[in-house]
C-alpha cells in the first residue's frame, strides 16, 4: 500500500483552497504582505490536512494505537516516533522505515520498550525497514480514490450513499475503521465539503437581519431536500420586527430554491452524498448523518448568532418568539 505523494497532499490542499477562495492569485507570494490572510490560512489548511493524512496510514498500521498520542509519554515514545517517520515519508519521501506495505496488525502494538521491529501475526519479529504481509483488500485503494475525484469533479453522480458505502466496503475490507480514514483521506477536511458547498452563493442583500437568517436556513434545507429527494416540507412563522411572517415564509422559501438549484450541479450534489456517507461510515444512521451534513452547511452559512445553532432534519421547525 504505497502512501501519498507530498506532491498528492499539496494538489489537494490547492484544490480545496481554490474552492473556498475563487478569486485569490493562482500562485501566493508569501512574501506579499497583501497576501499574508491568504498565506495563514493556506498553511493552515496545508498542515490540517497533512496531518489528517498521516493519521489515516498510522491507523491502519496501528488500529489499536491511542487516538491522541502523548509525545510526553514514554510508553509511547515509539509509536510517536513512527507517526514521525509516516510524516517524513510522505513529505520528503525519506524515512527510516519501510511503509510500502503494512505490518498485520493485532492486539500488541509496539511500545517505548521495542527497537525499531514490529511483531508479524505469528509473533516474529520483523526488523523495521523489512517487507511485511499484506493487508485483505478486494479493491484496489487507488481505484476507490478515482472514484471519489470522478464525484467531486461531477464526472459521475451519485444516486445513493449505498453507492459510497459498497465501494468503501470493497477498498477496506473488513475494517470499519479503515473505511473511515481511507474515506476521510480521499475527501480531505470534512469540514471543507459544506464551504465548497456554499461558493457562488450569496443572501440577498436587501434583506433585514430576519429575513436574511430564514434564507440562509432556507439554503440549507433546499440543497439537502434536493440531494435526498424529498419535497419542500411546511414550517410556521410569525411576526419578527421588522418583518412580517409572511417576508420570512418567503423569504425561507426563496432560500430553499436557490438551495435547490446549488444542489442540481452535480458536484454539489455529489458532494453533499459523499459528506453523507463519511457520517454513516462512522457509525451515524442516515437520518443522523443528513442531520450532520444540513448542520455543517447551517454553521458555514448563517451570519447571525441570533439563528438556532442547530436545526433539525428533514422537517424545520416552527418559528417561536425569542
Amino acid at each position: 500500500m504505497a502512501l501519498p505523494s507530498h506532491e498528492f497532499v499539496i494538489a489537494e490542499v490547492d484544490r480545496e483552497f481554490r474552492l473556498q477562495h475563487p478569486d485569490a492569485p493562482q500562485h501566493l507570494d508569501p512574501d506579499d504582505p497583501a497576501q499574508a490572510e491568504l498565506v495563514r490560512q493556506w498553511n493552515a489548511m496545508y498542515h490540517e490536512f497533512l496531518s489528517a493524512t498521516v493519521d489515516s496510514h498510522f491507523f491502519r498500521f496501528f488500529p489499536h494505537a491511542p487516538r491522541q498520542l502523548d509525545p510526553d509519554d514514554p510508553s509511547q515514545a515509539q509509536l510517536v516516533e513512527y507517526w514521525t517517520d509516516l510524516r517524513d515519508a510522505i513529505v520528503t519521501g525519506a524515512s527510516r522505515y519501510d511503509w510500502t506495505t503494512p505490518p498485520q496488525t493485532n492486539e500488541n502494538v509496539p511500545t517505548a520498550a521495542d527497537t525499531g521491529a514490529h511483531t508479524d501475526g505469528s509473533g516474529q519479529q520483523v526488523p523495521a525497514g523489512g517487507a511485511a504481509p499484506d493487508v485483505d483488500v478486494h479493491m484496489d485503494e487507488s481505484q476507490f480514490r478515482e472514484f471519489v475525484h470522478l464525484c467531486l469533479e461531477g464526472t459521475h453522480v451519485i444516486g445513493d450513499t449505498a453507492e459510497v458505502l459498497g465501494y468503501l466496503s470493497l477498498a477496506a475490507g473488513a475494517s470499519e475503521e479503515a473505511a473511515v480514514v481511507l474515506l476521510g483521506e480521499a475527501l480531505g477536511p470534512i469540514g471543507m465539503i459544506a464551504s465548497a458547498i456554499i461558493i457562488g452563493w450569496e443572501v440577498v442583500n436587501a434583506f433585514g437581519t430576519g429575513e436574511r437568517l430564514q434564507e440562509q436556513q432556507g439554503f440549507c434545507y433546499g440543497v439537502m431536500w434536493q440531494v435526498c429527494g424529498l419535497p419542500d416540507q411546511a414550517k410556521g412563522f410569525i411576526d419578527w420586527a421588522p418583518s412580517t411572517a409572511d417576508e420570512l415564509k418567503e423569504a425561507f422559501y426563496s432560500g430553499v430554491a436557490e438551495g435547490r438549484n446549488k444542489a442540481g450541479d452535480p458536484a454539489v450534489h455529489n458532494r453533499a452524498m459523499l459528506a453523507i456517507a463519511y457520517y454513516q461510515a462512522h457509525g451515524s444512521d442516515l437520518d443522523w448523518s443528513r442531520h450532520y451534513v444540513l448542520n455543517d452547511l447551517w454553521h458555514h452559512v448563517r451570519e447571525s448568532g441570533l439563528g438556532r445553532e442547530f436545526i433539525t432534519w428533514p422537517d424545520p421547525e416552527d418559528m417561536q418568539p425569542l
